[in-house]
């Protein structure tokens, strides 16, 4: 009778291994159909918010009623919603589908930890769900300005989960029935690197901390996915004692308990890393992740800023209708362990460079390409926070900092704008906090802290958001009304060819029969679109509204006033950003950086773009990174010193640059009393 019984038990047991293996394949089918239904979706709201710019962009133009407007956003936000609930309910789908097979499994097995008789799979130990979400620096040069450096600002932001399947393990039997050896031993790739910002990072400050989660997680950047198979507390202690290497090791809980040569973990290193974080943290959490974060700064209790050091505007921000903030979307405190900032080499202004700027999910790519331009002169954004007190040792704790009793104190910033009803200059005062995106992922609704940790766009842009009226104020506008909210020049001039003669008018904002400045208000939604045509600067010849000039007679002009550093910026043709032509995005403003005459004696003239997201060139220039014309001529090439590198800064001829573009900007202010070394 016993051979009889033990028959009967290892038959249960061959049909309990096959059903759960027949139910994981399962579980793996639903999941491919239903993750296709959700990337289906995902274009289809990509689609929908591109037609809504377009659709938007063209009532704007042709000064559409303000109702026409709105319901052209809600009509589109109403869609978007539809599409994002479909996406929901396909996640909890899987979720759903995921659990009910999880715990047949379990009612099928022992309540304790796996045997290793039972099966074989191998997945890793993190688990995806796609998110969206962005960047870097190099040396450049130019004349009288700030050195550029090259930068991948403004890409648009990735974030997702882990590429992985959402998927449990089970240990295989002891030993390798395969022959293969077992690979790693729990230490780790050698090849790991530090980013230069951790090289002399402060050690008391390096936290490991582990959290349950349900193995997904969200990042901005992520940098490489290691896999080590072999010890688990081997590595562990590998992954504690080099924090400026590793940013999180994630395994799947009940793996510590089965035999070491089948122990597997996941390593995220840090190098080229940013926002790393696990979704979903929970005690019901079947993974469990250890994280590096470095404490910058000392995080409030649940990460909330107590009310005495907050300011009077974050807590009602709005974007698209939607509260950006609650208890469950925070906003976002740089250097205190919410993702972003958390490096020592944090601050508020260091290097100011253009390329310090990063979009996000606002529409104010206008508003960034006047920053930009403005950023060229380091004392002109230094300027703007002349009236923060210790700037220079920002952010921080307070007097205590470094101490063995120091609490968090909040930072508060005090950012000068210019208010363009009155042309007086007013303090804006807003705390440390950023805003989240409505989105609940986690991560910044608008820019980032620079690749070298300055905080100064970040603030700047929140400033100009709150003096323009809340963040949907900034959606769309010219650089010109940017550069005057920033300098208070009012001599903000438009130059526009006469689609008959071909020939450059100028136009501003003035109205030559009253002799009069039109009404300005600091959000250019609120501003009327009516320029006029007027007579041109005094710099460079100047001349009355009647004169139009040729693109020789233009050039000079751009060269005379970067002689006087003057802000110039350049807009080309088209209906959309979200299109390019021969690497010139389309709709879009670039910054002019800087028009050289007659170049090393070749009667070439050149000058030199900069696009503000850091990054997308000219295809095909004579002189563009790697253009034919540096060869031809080595005296230009020993002259400009140019750069190789896709940091948005190109150069062009005369020829190719007024064929390019078709709008001319200027800010009519001499920006050389803020030029620094």
């Amino acid at each position: 009778m016993a051979p009889s019984q033990n028959n009967e038990a290892f038959g249960d047991k061959m049909k309990r291994v096959t059903g759960n293996c027949l139910q994981s394949t399962g579980l793996c089918c639903f999941k491919l159909t239903k993750n296709t239904n959700i990337q289906v979706l995902e274009a289809r709201i990509s689609s929908r918010k591109k037609k809504f710019g377009i659709d938007y962009i063209n009532l704007v133009q042709k000064q559409a009623p303000q109702a026409h407007l709105q319901k052209c956003l809600k009509d589109t936000l109403a869609d978007i919603e539809e599409m994002q609930n479909e996406i929901n309910e396909n996640y909890d789908m899987i979720d759903g589908r995921a659990n009910e097979v999880r715990s047949s499994i379990q009612e099928g097995g022992s309540s304790g930890p796996r045997r290793p008789t039972e099966a074989v799979a191998t997945t890793s130990a993190i688990a995806p769900r796609p998110n969206n979400g962005t960047v870097s620096k190099t040396e450049g040069s130019g004349k009288n300005k700030k050195k550029p450096k090259s930068s991948n600002a403004n890409t648009p932001k990735k974030t997702a989960s882990t590429p992985n399947n959402n998927k449990k393990m089970k240990p295989a039997p002891t030993g390798d029935s395969s022959g293969r050896k077992n690979a790693g031993d729990g230490g780790g790739s050698a090849s790991a690197e530090t980013p230069d910002e951790f090289k002399n990072a402060d050690p008391s400050k390096w936290k490991c901390r582990d959290y349950k989660f349900a193995g997904q997680s969200q990042y901005e950047e992520k940098g490489k996915e290691e896999t080590v198979k072999g010890s688990l507390p081997k590595g562990l202690s590998k992954f504690k004692s080099n924090p400026e290497k590793y940013v999180a090791l994630a395994y799947q809980s009940d793996i510590v308990d089965w035999p070491v040569n089948q122990q597997q973990y996941m390593l995220v290193h840090r190098k080229g890393t940013v926002g790393w974080k696990p979704k979903d943290v929970s005690p019901k959490g079947w993974m469990t992740v250890h994280v590096n974060e470095y404490e910058r700064m000392i995080p409030f209790k649940d990460d909330i800023l107590p009310k005495k050091f907050r300011d009077k505007y974050t807590d009602a921000m709005t974007f698209q209708g939607k509260k950006l903030h609650s208890a469950k979307n925070k906003p976002i405190m740089p250097g205190r362990g919410m993702g972003y900032g958390d490096s020592p080499s944090l601050k508020i202004i260091g290097d100011v460079d253009p390329s310090d700027i990063f979009q996000g999910s606002v529409g104010d790519c206008w508003l960034l390409s006047g920053i930009s331009s403005v950023a060229e002169f380091d004392g002109a954004i230094k300027r703007l926070f002349r009236k923060t007190k210790n700037l220079n040792r920002l952010p921080w704790d307070g007097k205590g900092e470094g101490s063995k009793n120091a609490s968090p104190t909040g930072n508060m910033y005090t950012i000068t704008l210019w208010d363009l009803p009155t042309w007086k200059e007013v303090d804006i005062v807003i705390d440390e906090r950023l805003p989240a995106h409505y989105n609940g992922s986690g991560n910044l609704l608008a820019g980032k802290p620079s690749e070298d940790g300055e905080l100064w766009a970040c603030y700047l842009e929140k400033a100009l958001a709150i003096h323009s009226g809340g963040w949907d104020k900034i959606v769309g506008g010219q650089c010109t009304h940017a550069w005057a909210l920033l300098t208070g020049c009012k001599e903000q001039y438009t130059m526009k060819r006469n689609s008959g003669t071909g020939k450059w008018r100028c136009f501003a904002k003035f109205n030559p029969k009253t002799k009069q400045w039109a009404k300005h208000e600091n959000s250019p939604h609120d501003c009327p679109n009516t320029t006029w045509r007027v007579g041109w600067p005094k710099v460079g010849g100047g001349g009355s509204r009647d004169v139009e000039l040729d693109d020789e007679e233009m050039f000079m002009r751009l060269f005379a006033w970067d002689q006087v550093n003057y802000i110039v910026g350049a807009g080309t043709s088209g209906t959309s950003d979200k299109h390019s032509t021969g690497g010139m995005v389309d709709n879009h403003a670039y910054s002019v950086i800087e028009s050289v005459d007659n170049v090393a004696g070749t009667d070439i003239d050149l000058i030199k773009v900069r696009n503000p997201w850091g990054k997308g060139e000219i295809e095909d220039g004579e002189f563009d990174d790697d253009g034919p014309g540096w060869d031809k001529y080595p005296q230009i090439k020993k002259a400009l010193n140019p750069v190789v590198a896709d940091d948005g800064i190109f150069w062009v001829t005369k020829k190719e640059f007024f064929k390019l573009f078709e709008t001319i900007y200027l800010g009519a202010s001499n920006m050389t009393e803020f030029l620094e070394d």
